[in-house]
């Protein structure tokens, strides 16, 4: 369904590109002024998702986007606070059955997006058309009406609500986090955004909207790219999987009904694989000797390995490409004077920069 939709084709590299134009016009009227840019990124991300999954974007001042962007951003917050109760399941039943932590605030702010979606699905489902399929939404309940009489089929509408929701959290909020990041790096590192511009000078130039294309041409705004994604492992935990059948992996068996959980951060900050300096951020890791060339290792996996890692990988990578280098095509990234830029992590579902203030200077 992703794949008809155009997901990392052109028709979506479109939609994104209407997006970026209205954030660019946002950076404008602020342009010279410390700006909370993390609240600009969001309803623009957001739309994108909004976009594939219920065929429409929302206005950046529309009160049901501002509900969702809260409830997204409050979803990562709740759920990171509380992801270290993965590894103590014992003290997680105890801190559930005595109300304490912020489990039951979690749970409402979920139903609150759930209930969202199941709205939306409702409405999808009164203007149906099979000979127009309009979005995802579509296309699901489409699937839904085909296998209505199977017994043993897996597609519902409470799965859709669940996916819907699911798309969100997974396809919004960790774009605007990378691109956050990037230009926070950006902000901190000048040496590093000076190369990014040389390149969007040399292969762009000023004028001509970027394509993902592009980025075959620009070895050193990639590897920047794929620097951060390891310095700052975007998803440092993967989610949660469970063995249906007893298995066996490298030599380990896995017996059935066990939980398991990847945690990506420790491969992207092993020694063994990236030398002893894996706390420094350093973009030529992912660069051959002469620096013309991407070099990605194996086990570079920011959206996880094999059957089950991201299906949004491919819209995530233009994303995160567009919008970088569309605003430092137009724009160089500073902190606000007198400040320095933080790039300490915060944990949520994502490891999240810390909330402040950039100033975006037009360049000439």
């Amino acid at each position: 369904m992703l794949r008809d939709l155009g997901f990392g084709k052109s028709r979506m590299e479109e939609h994104i590109k209407e997006e970026i134009l209205e954030l660019l016009e946002r950076i404008s009227d602020q342009e010279g002024k410390p700006v909370k840019h993390a609240f600009l990124l969001a309803p623009s991300t957001s739309n994108n998702i909004t976009s594939l999954v219920f065929g429409k974007r929302l206005k950046y001042n529309d009160p049901e986007r501002l509900k969702l962007d809260h409830l997204v951003r409050e979803v990562g917050r709740l759920a990171g606070s509380s992801s270290w109760q993965l590894f103590f399941p014992w003290l997680r039943n105890f801190m559930s059955t005595f109300n304490i932590g912020n489990k039951g605030r979690l749970v409402r702010v979920l139903n609150e997006v759930k209930e969202y979606c199941r709205k939306e699905i409702e409405a999808h489902e009164a203007t149906l058309d099979p000979n127009n399929i309009r979005d995802f939404v579509d296309g699901y309940l489409l699937e839904i009406q085909k296998r209505k009489d199977d017994p043993n089929t897996a597609f519902s509408k409470e799965v859709l609500a669940d996916l819907s929701r699911a798309f969100f959290g997974a396809g919004s909020e960790t774009v605007r986090v990378t691109v956050d990041w990037m230009l926070l790096v950006c902000a901190a590192y000048p040496e590093v955004q000076k190369k990014i511009h040389e390149e969007i000078d040399e292969v762009i130039g000023h004028d001509r909207f970027p394509a993902r294309n592009d980025h075959l041409k620009m070895p050193f705004t990639e590897a920047a790219i794929l620097e951060l994604m390891r310095w700052k492992t975007i998803v440092p935990l993967n989610i949660m999987r469970y063995t249906l059948e007893d298995t066996e992996l490298k030599g380990y068996f896995i017996p059935k009904h066990t939980r398991v959980l990847s945690v990506i951060w420790t491969v992207d900050h092993e020694p063994k694989l990236w030398g002893n300096d894996v706390h420094v951020y350093k973009p030529k890791r992912f660069l051959s000797e002469d620096g013309s060339k991407v070099v990605k290792p194996e086990y570079a996996i920011p959206f996880s390995v094999g059957k089950r890692a991201c299906p949004g990988k491919t819209l995530a990578e233009t994303e995160v490409f567009l919008y970088l280098v569309a605003i430092l095509q137009k724009f160089e990234v500073q902190p606000p004077p007198g400040r320095q830029i933080d790039l300490e992590g915060e944990l949520g579902i994502s490891l999240q920069p810390k909330k402040q203030e950039l100033c975006f200077k037009r360049r000439h």
